[in-house]
C-alpha cells in the first residue's frame, strides 16, 4: 500500500526514462482525508539555484518495479493543468506529514508521522501517530483506521474520539492508549508538555505549509520526527 514515507524521496521519471525530479511531499486535499498529487523538486541548477517545485496529481503517477514514479508524459506537468483537473490551487492542498492530530474536541493527539493511501483513488487506508520521542518509546505510535480520520480541519488533522482505544505499535504498551493519557501516566507530566510543544510547533509548520510559502520546513521537521525509528 503506498504511503507518504514510501513516496517521499522516490525518483519521478518521464515516460522516456529522463529523471524528472524526486518527490519531496504527498498532497492531501484541502479537508478531505484524500491523498491527490504530490510535490517534485527538480533540484538545483548547476547545483546551486533552486528551482521552483512543481506539481502532479497522484493519478499521473504509476509506480514502477525499480521504485521509481513514472509520469504520464516526457515533461513535468504546468501547475494550472493540476489545479484545472483538481478545482483548486495546490496551494490549497495539505502536506499532512508533521501536521498535528487532534481530537472532535481540539484534544493533542500526536503529530502525523505516516499515511497509506489508496494509489487510484488517494483515499486514506491508514494513520500512523507520533505522540513524540518520549511517547513512542512508552507506548509505541499509535495506528488510525480510516473509519476514524476526519480530514484536515482547521489547523490540524481530525480523528475521531475512538482513537483513545487503539492499540500502540510499539514500545512497553501493547494495550489500548491514547496518546496524552497514556504519557501522563507513564511519564507524567513532563511528558505531557514534550507533546504540547509539538504539536504547537507542528501547527505553526502546518499553516507555513498550507500557505505554500514554508514547505522547505517539512525536511527538519520530518527529520526530528525520525530520529527515534
Amino acid at each position: 500500500m503506498p504511503s507518504i514515507t514510501g513516496y517521499e524521496g522516490r525518483t519521478v521519471i518521464g515516460q522516456s526514462g529522463r529523471k524528472l525530479g524526486r518527490v519531496s511531499a504527498v498532497l492531501f486535499h484541502p479537508s478531505e482525508p484524500r491523498a491527490v498529487g504530490v510535490q517534485i523538486d527538480k533540484g538545483a541548477v548547476l547545483g546551486v539555484i533552486d528551482q521552483r517545485p512543481r506539481y502532479a496529481g497522484l493519478s499521473r503517477l504509476q509506480s514502477s518495479v525499480d521504485e521509481t514514479l513514472v509520469i504520464d508524459a516526457d515533461v513535468l506537468p504546468k501547475d494550472a493543468d493540476g489545479e484545472r483537473a483538481l478545482g483548486y490551487r495546490w496551494d490549497d492542498t495539505v502536506v499532512w506529514h508533521g501536521m498535528p492530530v487532534v481530537s472532535p474536541t481540539t484534544e493533542p493527539v500526536g503529530i502525523v508521522h505516516d499515511v497509506e493511501f489508496d494509489a487510484t483513488t488517494g483515499e486514506v487506508t491508514g494513520l500512523r501517530v507520533s505522540t513524540g520521542a518520549v511517547g513512542d518509546l512508552a507506548v509505541g505510535r499509535l495506528d488510525v483506521s480510516r473509519d476514524l480520520v476526519r480530514g484536515f480541519i482547521g489547523e490540524a488533522v481530525v480523528v475521531e474520539s475512538g482513537y483513545g482505544e487503539l492499540a500502540a505499535s510499539g514500545g512497553a504498551a501493547k494495550a489500548a492508549a491514547s496518546g496524552v493519557t497514556a504519557l501522563k501516566e507513564r511519564s507524567g507530566q513532563v511528558a505531557d508538555g514534550v507533546l504540547q510543544v509539538g504539536v504547537a510547533a507542528a501547527g505553526a509548520l502546518g499553516r507555513s505549509l498550507k500557505s505554500g510559502a514554508g514547505r522547505k520546513a517539512l525536511d527538519k521537521m520530518k527529520s526530528l520526527m525520525d530520529d527515534d525509528e
